[in-house]
């Protein structure tokens, strides 16, 4: 009756499985176990069909009277993100800017707001992303306000601006 598109199940979390079929065939890709459902309940459940988003080639819907084998792949977790805090002397506002020196005030602060918009964590606020990324969104944005200050109490000949 009505099509259900991926944004209804995104918070179903998936697992990577290999299944083995009764003809032979192997096939890899994820499989939604809806929330808080084990594999098993996935495989033993009043439906007929699993949906696979197979890693090669389109989605299918594959019988469970065809499965033979499953086994789940085990994925890496994605390595934590270091935060290198630089010390004063390393600090670059105009590299981290991605401006040369001298150039003029209107290039700094379009600059400024391009960087902006790139990294502050408001633009993916909808978005469930690692706290590890947060986090690096958060130190970015700080030190790209605080070259952006640094440039701008320079131009101002030290005044507050």
């Amino acid at each position: 009756m009505f099509e259900r598109n991926r944004v209804d199940n995104a918070n179903d979390p998936t697992v990577a499985i290999e299944i083995g079929l009764a003809d032979g065939t192997t096939i890899t890709g994820r499989a939604a176990l809806g929330k808080g459902k084990p594999l098993h309940r996935l495989l033993d459940g009043d439906e007929k069909f699993v949906f696979v988003e197979c890693f090669e080639g389109e989605a299918q819907f594959i019988a469970k009277s065809d499965i033979k084998s499953v086994k789940v792949i085990p994925t890496q977790r994605a390595r934590a993100l270091t935060l290198s805090l630089p010390d004063a002397a390393s600090f670059d506002p105009h590299r981290l800017l991605g401006v040369t020196k001298g150039v003029p005030w209107d290039d700094v602060r379009a600059a400024y707001h391009r960087m902006t918009k790139l990294y502050h964590p408001d633009k993916f606020e909808s978005v469930d992303l690692p706290d590890e990324v947060r986090a690096y969104l958060v130190a970015m944005t700080k030190e790209i306000n605080t070259a952006f200050r640094t440039l701008r109490s320079a131009a101002s000949g030290g005044r507050a601006a």
